[in-house]
């Protein structure tokens, strides 16, 4: 199962019954899509609360984030610029210091293409993430072969000929 997923779907759906809520007068259907709308937010949290229950839940997959890039906020604002815990402070998931890049453009041009920038403001390194994605592995090999014992159960059932 996919929680992030079924987060997001419930987010999506909650949103197209407020926009349904706006085409109606009629008070049943009022009271009917404003039902379905709050069952979105019951599943949302739900789903939330399983997936806070899965420690470390974050980032998914094996795989890490390169330390170039996972704290880099690029300004992409057409005015007036807006700060906030998503792109100042540290991160709340890998608690590093968010490096915020206010002319993306230039910056792009003198790393030529990210290609010389250095990690800043985390201490995660090449080095690390290799180690992580490998002891991640390990855990996640170990957790499929005791889900599944040889001999219990197979991911399919084909058996090729003996002849």
């Amino acid at each position: 199962m996919d929680l992030r997923s079924n987060i997001a779907a419930e987010s999506r759906a909650k949103i197209v019954y407020e926009y349904l809520l706006q085409f109606t007068d009629d008070p049943y259907v009022k009271e009917t899509l404003g039902f379905l709308m709050t069952r979105e937010i019951t599943h949302f949290q739900q789903f939330e609360a399983a997936l806070d229950t899965i420690v470390p839940n974050f980032p998914p997959g094996t795989l890490q984030g390169d330390p170039r890039y996972s704290n880099m906020y690029f300004n992409m604002s057409c005015g007036e610029d807006a700060r906030g815990p998503w792109n100042e402070g540290e991160s709340s998931r890998l608690k590093e210091e968010w490096q915020y890049v206010e002319d993306p453009k230039t910056y792009v041009q003198e790393t030529d293409g990210l290609t010389t920038v250095k990690p800043q403001g985390t201490d995660r390194t090449e080095e690390k993430i290799r180690k992580t994605e490998k002891e991640i592995g390990k855990q996640r090999s170990k957790e499929v072969n005791e889900a599944n014992p040889v001999g219990e159960a197979y991911w399919s059932v084909y058996k090729p000929s003996t002849k």
